[in-house]
């Protein structure tokens, strides 16, 4: 790799650091690895490429065995990736034609981090420039911010045999439901008193839960997309999708996704959610300000959302004939 893309890729790491740490107040340990990192690059004109821990920190605390800094550098390649929706889309925003990119060494008594240039990914993502008229675009967020049950989750391959499996625990499941009620039925008709009544009614009302679910799974293989609990994502972290992703011939995989925008009309922070009012739309986008009327559709193939309310078209439309010296 040229030094000069070396170069340019240690830019963008270090000015996507430093929008991360005013735009969003993040300071993480992986961010200032990468901070110093960059910055050394930069400083030695591309020469400088390879880091160990003890080149990056001078705190004797910090290499101590067990420390943050320590445990982020042994998976530094790792994290830039969870990172790298959102580096991309810096890149594109600021048209940085290459992005870093992270080799561990781990063959050696130390890890070292090997940085690389890679060409920016631009497929799938519109400029901030380039946004039509009316529209938003949603910002896709790292996925380290999701709980590690999401990790496991994205990326998972969906072929016939695990399908076929989880098709048979169900049925089994259900037939042994199915048995359980059957006895709960026959007790109650056998002794009937209150115990066992709220055993039954316990056991029902259990069944149209899990039927709830096992109906949300077969919409999901229609709609490819679905929203995710609120109990599998971070707190910090905005509501996350996870989407079935075709492959062509391939098999499908699922896909979690974590995105948020800005909205227009109040510049407050929109984030994903089940729509609160009849349309076809699986899920929306919903200002945190006013979710019943700043609604937008939620696109995560183009990253785009278009109004959905009359009032946030309304408004919309204002501000764009404004623009063109219809309305004053």
């Amino acid at each position: 790799m040229e030094n000069q893309d070396l170069i340019e890729a240690a830019r963008c790491g270090l000015a996507w650091v430093e929008f991360e740490r005013e735009k969003r107040k993040r300071n993480e340990t992986f961010h200032r690895l990468l901070e110093t990192m960059c910055g050394d690059v930069i400083a030695s004109e591309g020469h400088d490429y390879s880091f160990t821990i003890k080149q990056l920190i001078n705190d004797i605390a910090a290499l101590e065995s067990g420390s943050s800094a320590k445990k982020v550098f042994g998976i530094f390649d790792q994290k830039l990736e969870m990172h790298i929706e959102s580096i991309r889309e810096f890149a594109v925003d600021n048209d940085y034609e290459f992005i870093p990119a992270i080799d561990m060494d781990k063959t050696g008594k130390a890890n070292v981090a090997v940085f690389d240039a890679r060409t920016t990914p631009k497929k799938g993502i519109i400029s901030a420039t380039q946004v039509p008229a009316g529209a938003i675009r949603y910002t896709f967020d790292e996925k380290h911010r999701l709980w590690r049950l999401f990790g496991f989750i994205s990326g998972m391959p969906l072929r016939p045999v695990p399908l076929l499996i989880i098709a048979l625990v169900i049925l089994l499941f259900g037939l042994a439901y199915m048995a359980l009620i059957a006895i709960f039925l026959m007790t109650v008709l056998m002794q009937p008193n209150v115990v066992n009544l709220l055993g039954l009614v316990a056991s029902l009302f259990v069944g149209y839960l899990l039927f709830r679910r096992i109906r949300a799974y077969d919409r999901f293989t229609t709609t490819r997309i679905a929203l995710a609990h609120d109990a599998l994502a971070s707190f910090s972290a905005p509501q996350a999708v996870v989407v079935m992703k075709l492959n062509g011939d391939a098999a499908p995989t699922l896909e979690v996704i974590s995105a948020s925008a800005q909205c227009p009309v109040c510049e407050g922070e929109v984030r994903l959610r089940k729509p609160n009012f009849s349309c076809s739309h699986e899920v929306i986008g919903a200002c945190r300000n006013n979710p019943t009327e700043h609604c937008f559709t939620f696109d995560h193939t183009t990253r785009l959302g278009w109004p959905i309310t009359e009032t946030t078209r309304r408004h919309l439309e204002k501000i764009q004939y404004s623009g063109c010296g219809v309305i004053k």
